[in-house]
């Protein structure tokens, strides 16, 4: 579909640059038009990548008034009521930031953004919080106002687009989301969205669902996509099966490959362990009275779906001696596949916390089923 392999990327909900990377990976020209997302450590994740931009000195008093303007939240859940904690490079960094993209908020992205930018693809991978079954499952209705209705932010601004001049409309459209959204509670809401999209001139494929491990990936990660064409007919249905047909790996992906042996990771006393199913985990019947937390998983084998909270935040396994440790930082980042080690030395440069790295990693998308789904679609 572009065969000069060249692409004007949108990213609202933008987080770590999954897509970015993949396009990347792929050898597309990428040209960011425009980024959307209030998280300061995904904006900043973002910039240590792919902005190219530099700390420089700072009126912090007169930097803190500026970015008091604007949507900025240190947790990604609420807005910001002060960021005087933050340091001075990190400031100097977001206001730099809010300065080229001075709508960071989906709420306040407008019909100018894209006005006349060409778009090729549009991504969104809206607030899952309020569809997972990790969460108080809270809908994601037009009418609730949960951080899941996000979504409809997305319709109301296409409607401005088409409104004011129909061909700035994006010509691809991709959601990403979790496997609960697949549920029936969710039926009427999804089907909802798909004719809006029906509306607004889009033909979607239907919801599919790519486990990571079904790719040869290290971590058993369910996702759910969608793509959407600007008046498209025919469109072709992704087909897990077709890439089992057409590639053979021989080596199967697991944790072993992931694991960094020049990171410290926390250790626990060996004890005994029994074998359970395909994924191959133990239970630890002296460690926890929540089940969850009492897994430990084996290193030739694959990763547990790696959560923001709870027990597959701290992801237990067996390392090749014989000891149980949690999966570090770097490791969550790569099973993502986000393997470059610079990256990951800038973010701890810049002192994110083990915990706040792996939070970025957690609510990530993997790179490699996404450079499929382009591969797919796009070439």
């Amino acid at each position: 579909m572009f065969k000069n392999k060249k692409i004007k990327l949108f990213e609202a909900f933008a987080w770590i640059w999954s897509q970015h990377q993949a396009l990347l990976n792929l050898w597309f020209k990428v040209d960011i038009i425009w980024i959307s997302d209030w998280y300061t450590d995904a904006i900043i994740a973002y910039w240590l990548k792919y902005l190219n931009l530099k700390p420089k000195k700072i009126d912090k008093t007169k930097i803190l008034l500026y970015l008091s303007k604007y949507s900025l939240s240190l947790n990604s859940k609420i807005k910001a009521k002060n960021l005087w904690w933050l340091s001075n490079d990190k400031l100097s960094i977001l206001c730099q930031v809010v300065k080229k993209y001075w709508n960071l908020d989906i709420k306040n992205l407008k019909w100018e953004n894209f006005i006349w930018k060409n778009i090729d693809l549009f991504t969104y991978s809206f607030p899952c919080q309020d569809i997972s079954q990790q969460w108080k499952q809270k809908w994601f209705s037009r009418w609730t106002q949960s951080r899941s209705w996000l979504l409809w932010e997305v319709e109301r601004i296409l409607k401005e687009v088409k409104n004011t001049d129909k061909k700035s409309l994006p010509k691809i459209l991709m959601m990403e989301n979790v496997k609960a959204i697949l549920n029936r509670n969710f039926k009427g809401d999804l089907d909802l969205w798909i004719n809006e999209l029906n509306n607004l001139w889009y033909k979607s494929t239907k919801p599919f669902v790519i486990n990571a491990k079904d790719l040869w990936e290290a971590q058993n990660r369910e996702r759910v996509f969608m793509l959407s064409f600007l008046e498209k007919n025919n469109l072709k249905d992704f087909k897990i099966e077709k890439i089992y047909k057409d590639k053979y790996i021989k080596d199967i992906y697991c944790k072993n490959l992931i694991h960094e042996k020049f990171i410290t990771n926390r250790k626990f006393k060996i004890i005994e362990k029994d074998k359970h199913i395909w994924i191959k985990k133990a239970f630890l019947d002296w460690y926890s009275n929540f089940n969850a937390e009492n897994y430990v998983y084996y290193l030739d084998w694959k990763s547990p779906t790696i959560t923001a909270s709870g027990a597959h935040s701290r992801v237990k396994f067996f390392d090749e001696n014989k000891n149980i440790i949690y999966l570090n930082a770097f490791e969550h980042l790569k099973l993502q596949w986000f393997n470059d080690e610079e990256f990951y030395k800038k973010l701890v440069k810049i002192w994110l916390t083990e915990n706040k790295i792996k939070f970025l990693a957690w609510n990530s998308i993997n790179i490699k089923v996404l450079e499929e789904i382009f591969s797919f679609y796009l070439l």
